[in-house]
């Protein structure tokens, strides 16, 4: 790597990925995976589809927001290796990329309320971001960056397009810095793609949702409610309730993953994953409370968005544009929201685990 006089980075392309990728069989060579952020939600239920499709997968999670238990079962398998390892870590990261062919970059620092800080949400994202590039970069490895609806702000344009503009709110708003350090992301993997020919994919999640979902804010409204109901809480609904949101199973993002990591055409796009249901935040605590069936009442507690989020806006709809996505990975999602609460209810009972 070579720098010029202003400090830029100057990128050779590899002999390798200088040659036109449509003539690779991504799916047959392409069996080497590293993952970070594995133990999260997302992370460890890719972690199983890539085992079972005989991938070998390498994953790196420093365990601040993942769980153990959510790989514990695929720990003895040969075919993966586990590492507690921090993306802010280079050193150790660039020596895990080398022997990767796709490294599916997951790890993160999530949205925060206006009284927490900002700064490991900034820090994180954006150096861990670079880490994760500038290894890709060091080998000629290709990258699929998850990316969040976050980043559409309050643009009016509905549903979201991939090309549409982006509407973002003040600098003063610390709820604005995940969707800010993510958006860096965007612009770092296309510079890296544009000026080093790296092979990235940028994926734009809107809200996912499973049995290994963090039971906090920082894993969305819907387990939030789930565990109130179940142990029969008052919900918190922020506002009045009639904020929109088109939630997803996390079998559906999984799906439009390995298709984004083994399909040649998604390589310098970014792609939308998601559902098309769109349901008020009300209606699904009334959802999850009918299918629940506690035979209790179901409290809700109304709490004003000033006091939740300070100066923040809260989006009011937020649904995607799946035409791409069904064009170029053939994502079509599979689950309506009834039947991704049944099945996150059904695991959650079985499950000796606690919320949280």
């Amino acid at each position: 790597m070579a720098r010029n006089i202003a400090g830029a980075i100057q990128c050779t392309v590899p002999a390798k990925d200088a040659e036109d990728s449509s003539s690779v069989n991504t799916a047959e060579t392409m069996k080497n995976v590293l993952i970070t952020g594995v133990a999260g939600m997302i992370g460890s239920h890719l972690l199983d589809r890539l085992l079972e499709r005989e991938y070998t997968v390498t994953g790196i999670d420093n365990l601040s927001f993942g769980k153990t238990a959510n790989i514990a079962h695929n720990l003895s398998n040969p075919k993966f290796t586990f590492y507690p390892v921090d993306i802010l870590d280079f050193d150790t990261l660039k020596i895990l990329a080398k022997d990767a062919d796709t490294i599916v970059h997951l790890a993160a620092v999530k949205k925060i309320a206006e009284k927490d800080s900002s700064m490991a949400t900034l820090k994180v994202n954006a150096k861990g971001t670079e880490n994760v590039f500038e290894a890709a970069r060091m080998w000629g490895k290709k990258v699929v960056y998850a990316s969040t609806s976050d980043v559409y702000g309050m643009s009016p344009d509905l549903p979201f397009s991939e090309d549409g503009d982006l509407l973002l709110g003040p600098s003063m708003v610390k709820r604005w810095s995940y969707a800010v350090a993510k958006l860096y992301g965007e612009q770092l993997a296309f510079g890296y793609h544009a000026d080093c020919g790296l092979r990235v994919v940028v994926l734009r999640y809107f809200g996912g949702f499973s049995p290994r979902s963090s039971f906090a804010w920082s894993g969305g409204h819907i387990p939030i409610f789930i565990r109130a109901i179940l142990e029969d809480r008052e919900v918190p609904i922020h506002g009045d309730g009639t904020q929109t949101r088109s939630m997803t199973y996390v079998d559906d993002l999984i799906d439009g993953t390995v298709a984004a990591m083994e399909t040649d055409a998604a390589v310098g796009e970014i792609i939308n994953l998601g559902s098309q249901e769109e349901m008020s935040v009300i209606d699904a605590a009334r959802l999850i409370h009918r299918v629940a069936a506690t035979g209790k009442e179901l409290k809700l507690n109304f709490i004003p968005l000033q006091e939740v989020f300070g100066n923040y806006k809260d989006i009011l709809r937020r649904i995607p544009d799946l035409r791409k996505a069904e064009r170029i990975l053939g994502y079509r999602p599979k689950h309506s929201m009834e039947e991704a609460i049944r099945k996150t209810l059904h695991s959650v009972g079985q499950s000796e685990r606690p919320l949280r």
